[in-house]
């Protein structure tokens, strides 16, 4: 089975096990801290919530910690050296440390406190897969004490129907896309351009959409695609249309229940991806093929030698 052939599994079988993740409800209020996709799920419950707020590890490294404040990693592995390094630090310092992982014998679960084991079926994939992502998402949330109901397989076809109608007139970039959202679909927009990467080495920069207007507009050039992820924002996809000879696609993902619009605008997102996928001939994902880009990336997450 190819690479991209396991993900398309993993999209259609997750809403499988999703709705069996349950967890207590554990903080008031904490720190998120996680990197890539560990980062957006991190991020997403920042958006919904307020009830905490999301860093990656590189921006706390060498910043004052919070007093009173529990520390949660987010990390499907528990293997980035970032995380490790910083946990300890936090626990060093006396603060409470938890990790959200998949990995519960990991060195990140051995330092933390507390480990919130990520209970989901794992599909092997080259990724950490759609699934995993989903879970952590849930994770967040519920250990902020967000209810979500088990609508995943309503969610999950919703997504899959508006994703196949926009597919059809959708082009795969060959330069830059810019990946535009407001509020939660910023951090969904983030995770677009972390799959646009992965899957075809495109160029993908998330933006929200006013900063995407003070400065990064300017180099908009007519060989960039532009995506908007709106919520009735398309007064905003009108107006960057003007500019012609530009790519610009829009696409509606309001929904009057936040926890909906999060879901469905992932699955989304995941659906989409995969349909660009087959229409081009993609079988592997482009990062998977990129042997010398891939050894570098890894040696700096995760060896103990690397630094950046």
């Amino acid at each position: 089975m190819n690479s991209i052939e396991s993900l398309k599994l993993d999209f259609n079988s997750q809403i499988e096990d999703l709705g069996n993740i349950q967890n207590e409800k554990m903080f008031d209020e904490c720190i998120y801290v996680g990197s890539g996709d560990s980062f957006v799920a991190g991020l997403i419950a920042e958006y919904l919530t307020q009830k905490c707020k999301c860093y990656s590890p590189s921006d706390l490294i060498n910043s004052k910690l919070l007093e009173g404040k529990t520390y949660c990693f987010i990390s499907v592995t528990g293997k980035t050296k970032a995380n490790i390094e910083l946990a300890r630090r936090v626990k060093e310092s006396g603060l409470k440390t938890a990790a959200i992982t998949a990995n519960e014998n990991s060195k990140l679960a051995q330092v933390c406190d507390q480990v919130v084991p990520l209970n989901i079926t794992k599909v092997k994939t080259p990724t950490a897969g759609f699934r995993t992502f989903v879970a952590n998402v849930i994770t967040c949330l519920q250990l902020l004490g967000i209810d979500i109901p088990n609508k995943f397989e309503y969610w999950h076809m919703n997504a899959t129907q508006h994703s196949l109608k926009l597919s059809e007139s959708l082009k795969l970039p060959d330069d830059t896309v810019h990946i535009m959202g407001n509020n939660v679909l910023y951090p969904i927009s983030l995770y677009a351009s972390f799959q646009m990467t992965e899957f075809f080495g495109t160029t993908a920069v998330a933006h929200k959409m006013e900063e995407f207007c003070h400065s990064p507009i300017f180099g908009l050039k007519k060989t960039h695609h532009v995506w908007v992820l709106g919520q009735k924002e398309e007064h905003i996809y009108k107006r960057i249309s003007k500019l012609a000879g530009r790519q610009i696609s829009y696409f509606e993902l309001y929904n009057e229940d936040i926890v909906s619009q999060i879901f469905e605008s992932l699955f989304f997102v995941q659906n989409l991806i995969l349909l660009l996928a087959k229409k081009y001939g993609y079988t592997e994902l482009r990062y998977t093929v990129m042997k010398d880009v891939l050894k570098v990336s890894s040696d700096i997450i995760y060896s103990d030698e690397a630094t950046c």
